[in-house]
């Protein structure tokens, strides 16, 4: 008797027979290489007509035998109820395999090795498990439906990932798991593709682009389980990323990922239902980042340690949000993104306070959003912006503390008494020069000293307070109407008086008792201008003689400070207004003298 080769069970046409209806459909389809259509749409409930045997399906799926051939287009099925679960572990299918709109309980294809595509469209499965799967082609789940987690851990795809139209449901668990998938081609998630579970993505390389236009996710899980609607951590995605109308209700988590074009998030929703809504710590995208334009955000924003080549975003996107910006880059802003100081202050100001610096001790208080953002405004030519920006953090930076610190080995009595000094001087570096980023409001406020104290010393002046500093003319006999009270002074007033109703010869002296106005004082000592006195005190490096020859009188001190204080007159104002122009001009001419040498450039460096 003639030994016959043995096949393992399920390898033989005869182990099936006699064949349901649907099923001899399918083998006469699968030798020329054709759909069966069982029936034009997905079927409600099995019957006599669209039943296939998971069994069966497999026998073909893996080649069938001599007797049921399968045509290199491989396995194509349409409309079918197919019966139990279709378990394709570690199978080697040598062509492609494609159900259409049909119904399975539960796939399994871990390990698998797909020659050709492998496509599942408008069907509606229990779960999907494909750990480890190996395809040359795509995986077609187009309005797919799952009542369990799709699991393509590990999978190697060589063509699209499409999900477009997909309802995926985990019932609680994760609902699309392709974490560390490798996938030669893009993933589409769009066309409304609902996701009531978790999208895992978690270092998977995407060759193409991660589309997910108008796709909703939704985080199922709460409390403890919390953990977010759409991760992409350490993700490797070559094209583009493509949120654009997507609502996700959850957090959406792209840490470390790597995106090789746009991020793109116009018109999207992002609704917490935690803390984060959107984390993308050390992201990393070569293109534009596109946070324009979207219909709500609720919840934090956290960009910490992200590169992005541009940023294009709108203030109306960032309003209900908390952001986190340290180590934030960006290249540029562009595509109509606000570039005024005012809006883009507004912008850091939606950092979370510990990282805004509100905090108070400083300890949290990022320095690197702020001078990026100056960094960036200036090299795109908005220079006045960028003054704007550098003069707020330096307000920002003596709120948080940071001005004046000193070592912990210093006395804190010492170290109180620096920081009151630093500060105050800080803060007065910022009304006089804007903290170097405004020098010519330097001028306008030397100007504003000059003419007012200049003013002041001329009411002064006609008051009688000025005098000549030499003693040689205070003391001269030639100059005695000019002293103030001299008997030769009142003499001349009183003769001044008489004058205003007699005509007197000789006339009365003009001035006297005010040597400003006292015209016997000579023309060649020099003559007191107010102005030109108010000059010479501000610019201390300048000699114009004023200062020099000219002097307010004081009266003698009393012998105590109350009784000095009590007696405060015009003459000792105008001691103290003096002294005040002269310190005022040294440090302005400090400050001018650093402007000019750049010293307090360092931060536009």
């Amino acid at each position: 008797m003639e030994n016959q080769l043995k096949k393992p069970a399920g390898r033989l046409l005869d182990e099936f027979m006699p064949l349901k209806l649907a099923e001899q459909k399918l083998l006469d389809a699968c030798r020329i290489g054709e759909f069966a259509i069982i029936s034009e749409q997905r079927p409600q409930q099995a019957n006599e007509q669209n039943i296939v045997r998971a069994s069966f399906l497999r026998f073909l799926a893996l080649g069938g035998d001599g007797c049921a051939p399968v045509h290199e287009k491989g396995v194509l099925l349409h409309g079918a109820w197919v019966e139990d679960e279709l378990n394709l572990e570690g199978a080697l299918l040598p062509h492609n395999l494609a159900l259409d709109n049909c119904h399975l309980s539960t796939i399994i294809l871990l390990h698998s090795d797909v020659h050709g595509c492998v496509g599942f469209k408008g069907c509606r499965v229990e779960g999907l498990a494909a750990d480890g799967m190996m395809c040359s082609g795509g995986v077609f789940l187009k309005n797919f439906t799952a009542t369990g987690t799709v699991n393509l851990l590990n999978a190697q795809i060589g063509g699209n990932l499409e999900c477009s139209g997909g309802k995926f449901n985990g019932n609680g668990g994760d609902a699309l798991v392709c974490d560390r998938a490798l996938i030669k081609g893009s993933v589409f998630l769009n066309d409304g593709f609902i996701a009531s579970g978790t999208v895992l993505l978690v270092a998977a390389r995407i060759d193409g682009s991660l589309e997910c236009k108008g796709a909703v996710f939704n985080d199922t899980r709460s409390g403890k389980e919390h953990v977010a609607a759409l991760v992409c951590d350490r993700a490797v995605i070559k094209g583009r990323v493509v949120l654009k109308k997507a609502i996700v209700n959850g957090t959406v988590r792209l840490s470390g990922a790597q995106i090789g074009d746009n991020l793109e998030c116009k018109d999207a929703t992002f609704n917490s239902t935690n803390d984060y809504a959107f984390q993308a710590e050390s992201m990393t995208v070569a293109g534009a980042f596109n946070f324009r334009g979207l219909r709500s955000v609720d919840g934090i924003v956290s960009l910490s340690s992200a590169k992005v080549g541009r940023l294009i975003d709108d203030v109306d996107s960032w309003t209900n949000v908390e952001l986190i910006l340290d180590g934030f880059v960006y290249n540029g802003l562009t595509d109509n993104a606000p570039t005024d100081a005012k809006s883009r202050l507004a912008w850091l100001d939606k950092q979370r306070p510990s990282h805004a610096g509100l905090a108070g001790d400083g300890k949290d208080f990022k320095p690197q959003p702020w001078q990026q953002l100056q960094k960036v405004l200036r090299e795109m030519g908005h220079v006045e912006d960028a003054r704007q920006v550098a003069i707020a953090f330096e307000k920002r930076l003596r709120h948080a503390n940071l001005i004046g610190q000193t070592p912990k080995s210093w006395n804190k009595s010492i170290a109180w008494m620096y920081r009151k000094v630093s500060r105050s001087f800080h803060r007065l570096f910022g009304c006089l020069i804007g903290y170097g980023y405004r020098p010519f409001g330097l001028f306008v406020k030397v100007l504003f000293v000059w003419l007012a104290c200049g003013m002041f010393y001329w009411v002064a002046a006609y008051n009688g307070v000025f005098a000549p500093s030499n003693p040689l003319v205070f003391q001269n006999f030639h100059y005695a109407a000019c002293v103030p009270d001299s008997k030769v002074a009142n003499a001349e007033k009183v003769k001044a008086e008489l004058a205003k109703t007699a005509c007197l010869e000789p006339p009365p002296i003009q001035g006297a008792g005010n040597w400003y106005l006292c015209e016997k004082l000579r023309e060649e000592y020099t003559g007191f201008s107010p102005l030109a006195y108010s000059l010479d005190l501000i610019l201390p490096l300048v000699d114009l003689q004023q200062e020099r020859d000219w002097a307010p009188m004081i009266p003698t001190p009393k012998n105590s400070w109350i009784a000095e204080l009590s007696e405060l007159s015009l003459k000792h104002v105008t001691r103290l207004v003096l002294w005040f122009e002269i310190l005022f001009g040294w440090l302005a001419s400090l400050l001018l003298v650093a402007v000019v040498s750049g010293l307090t450039k360092r931060r536009e460096e």
